[in-house]
């Protein structure tokens, strides 16, 4: 029981998470440069470089965010069935992209082959990368089978 409580409780959080990530991409598209004050400023913190990628980039990656998040909540709580069997192979899929993201994002740093801005380069070691590794491992245990 403890085990299926701490598989919903993973599954649960990264969901959350990764449509919260979705909705911030979707505000990004509409050109907000929320929470910075301009879009310049946003793409310095985020991207590393400017401009700020065009809305259709943007509302690209909230799209690819939003199904992953419903992707790891079905996978997390769907019955057994064809439908949650394919939504368990995506969140393998989703939590192999964050890792890939996260261990690519070290690698780069370390190896100093990007050139990005210094904010992005703080960000990227404090939150973006802990954040996709810890992601990855969350949707991986929330997409577990039931016991």
């Amino acid at each position: 029981m403890r085990t299926e409580i701490l598989r919903i409780g993973a599954g649960s959080t990264a969901a959350a998470v990764l449509g919260g990530a979705s909705a911030l991409h979707a505000l990004w598209a509409t050109g907000s440069g929320w929470p910075m004050t301009s879009p310049d400023e946003l793409a310095d913190l985020v991207v590393g470089r400017r401009p700020m990628p065009s809305p259709a980039a943007c509302a690209s990656v909230a799209g690819a965010l939003a199904v992953a998040a419903g992707t790891t909540a079905r996978a997390t709580y769907g019955r057994p069935g064809q439908l949650t069997d394919r939504s368990r192979a995506v969140a393998t899929i989703v939590a192999a992209a964050l890792l890939a993201r996260s261990v690519g994002g070290v690698v780069a740093d370390l190896a100093g082959v990007v050139d990005a801005t210094p904010a992005f380069r703080r960000w990227n070691r404090r939150l973006y990368n802990p954040l996709c590794l810890t992601l990855a491992i969350l949707v991986a245990v929330g997409r577990q089978g039931r016991s």
